[in-house]
């Protein structure tokens, strides 16, 4: 559920309802008293123009789906080495990565550096978001951070009574902030920073977090003790599209860029890039993607 606080909300979103309409997405533009019955919890006293339901969307949780396929792709034979620092990589006959080992130590400790070694593959994706750059110099990815942020807060209980928190997934779209429902605890998630420290938290990028979740879910959760802050740096190109093929090396593809829609572009970029290894035909055109976009600018 999109949340339109005012008029200016909804004319905003008349291109994007139009794009929906023309790709078949089943939508609708509800009132008010339609947005608090699909999410009776939301605050009557919040001024609330106009909503945008979308039934057939889904959220979920991005972590619990990345461990989950992380173990059905062990189970189906793949290895993963984890720690594993790669500083350069090369094309031959082979593709040859430089790679040390990068185990954390406990805090406080520090330790020589290991030393480097070689491995060799037949072909190598790199997705390393803000480390694509360095591994790939000659395609002159301009590849940027923009950090976003999140709080993770535990649902309240209210004996004898329903929860107060919401029942799905909804958008502020004024301020960009997504509130989720996951179990027992509620996400909010939001903020765009341009660069900045990954490891500092901006004071006003969470206060928004806070002040659109008490705008819509008052009672909702408990904010003392067994909350979680997060930030992390979405990869972004300047057009828009991820990265996703050949680098015009032997052997080596990219897949990286995909900004906020990260895990919506997973599997379908994931989908491409395997479609183009194999050498078969993508489902979608491949040339909107093209890593050497920007090659020669």
């Amino acid at each position: 559920l999109v949340l339109l606080r005012g008029d200016a909300e909804v004319a905003q979103t008349r291109a994007g309802l139009k794009v929906l309409a023309e790709l078949g997405v089943n939508f609708h533009l509800v009132g008010p008293e339609a947005c608090r019955q699909i999410e009776p919890a939301l605050e009557a006293g919040t001024a609330l123009k106009a909503g945008i339901h979308l039934p057939d969307s889904e959220s979920g949780n991005c972590r619990q789906f990345a461990l989950e396929l992380k173990s059905a792709l062990q189970r189906g034979g793949v290895q993963f080495h984890f720690h594993q620092a790669v500083h350069s990589l090369a094309s031959g006959d082979k593709v040859t990565l430089q790679v040390r080992s990068a185990a954390p130590l406990p805090s406080g400790e520090s330790a020589a550096p290991a030393p480097s070694r070689e491995e060799n593959f037949d072909a190598v994706v790199v997705c390393a978001a803000m480390g694509a750059p360095a591994l790939l110099p000659s395609l002159r990815l301009p590849v940027q951070p923009v950090h976003g942020y999140s709080v993770t807060l535990p649902v309240r209980r209210h004996d004898g009574y329903p929860d107060l928190a919401p029942r799905a997934a909804l958008m502020d779209e004024r301020y960009k902030v997504a509130i989720t429902r996951l179990g027992d605890r509620v996400r909010v998630a939001g903020s765009a920073e341009l660069g900045g420290d990954p490891q500092a938290m901006r004071p006003a990028a969470l206060a928004t977090l806070y002040r659109v979740l008490e705008d819509w879910f008052p009672a909702a959760v408990r904010q003392t003790g067994g909350a979680q802050t997060w930030k992390g740096a979405r990869p972004m190109l300047p057009d828009g599209p991820p990265a996703i093929g050949p680098t015009g090396q032997p052997g080596v593809w990219v897949n990286t860029g995909h900004g906020s829609s990260g895990w919506a572009l997973a599997c379908g970029s994931a989908r491409v890039i395997a479609d183009l290894i194999g050498g078969r035909a993508p489902a979608v055109d491949p040339t909107p993607f093209s890593p050497g976009r920007w090659r020669g600018a």
